[in-house]
């Protein structure tokens, strides 16, 4: 899935050394798609893979660049900021629709300097806290054909609403804007963490109707989300929301430069080859 519905599952942060990371893998399928017709069930559903990642099996880079903000009462405060990165491969399902297969690597950074953040002074409290780092394991989820979400493993106590809202065309721009919901309860009565995200993707109607089996598409990216747990916020009321842009299908000297350096001290390997994060679990039969 894209950093979209990760984010909302497991309440995270949305080329390599020069690659550009969407490029055929050797066991892709080969060729053009036909022309799409998005009144067509199915095309819909072509367009929609092809704008989030690909009708073959190459690998697919995302980010998404965002500025998070404090919400209490009618005020909205800056806090920091987060560089995500998602690696993902895509193939056909048995049911017609698609499953992909993901991992995401994200920073917390400092607004002013871009460091990333391992300690942070919560303005709330005073108080300095651990920032977490890195990213998570990889996961699958499966996309129907009707553009509804599945995870290939429940996950206990998780609330899970998902939309995809019917496509929009101006002129030659299609937009289409894919929303989640979520809410998990880690122990029994206690207060859920609610997690709400916002992903609109635009790439040219024309590029996407034609044969290509992969369009890159800019993102617009919203969330709304409980305080995380590590700012140690107590009884505070209030929650968060972060703003930002990203980019489906990108190449390494788009991804954001803050995300490159803090990935070239703390997870080097990476850069090196990020199919490898998702290797285990793509190859599992």
């Amino acid at each position: 899935m894209t950093g979209a519905s990760r984010r909302a599952v497991l309440g995270g942060a949305l080329g390599a050394g020069g690659l550009l990371l969407a490029v055929p893998a050797l066991a892709a399928v080969r060729g053009p798609v036909r022309g799409l017709d998005l009144a067509a069930p199915a095309d819909r559903l072509k367009a929609f893979v092809k704008m989030r990642g690909s009708l073959d099996d190459r690998l697919i880079a995302s980010w998404v660049s965002a500025r998070y903000y404090g919400i209490t009462g009618d005020e909205m405060r800056p806090l920091f900021n987060v560089r995500s990165a998602v690696f993902a491969r895509y193939r056909p399902a048995s049911d017609g629709g698609y499953e992909a297969i993901n991992a995401e690597i994200a920073w917390f950074t400092d607004p002013d300097t871009g460091a990333v953040l391992t300690q942070w002074r919560n303005p709330y409290t005073g108080r300095d806290v651990k920032v977490p780092m890195g990213g998570y394991a990889p996961s699958k989820v499966f996309i129907r054909p009707d553009l509804g979400f599945g995870l290939a493993k429940p996950v206990p106590g998780l609330e899970i609403e998902h939309e995809v809202l019917p496509f929009e065309v101006r002129g030659d721009d299609l937009y289409i804007t894919e929303r989640s919901r979520t809410a998990m309860r880690f122990a029994p009565g206690a207060k859920p963490f609610r997690y709400s995200e916002s992903n609109t993707f635009h790439a040219r109607l024309s590029d996407v109707l034609s044969g290509a089996r992969h369009v890159p598409s800019d993102v617009s990216f919203t969330n709304v989300c409980s305080w995380r747990p590590w700012m140690e916020m107590g009884d505070i009321a209030g929650h968060m929301s972060a703003i930002g842009i990203g980019k489906q299908g990108a190449a390494m000297e788009s991804i954001p430069a803050e995300w490159q350096a803090a990935t070239r001290q703390f997870r080097p390997e990476v850069l090196k080859d990020p199919a490898a994060l998702i290797a285990p679990l793509w190859n599992e039969k």
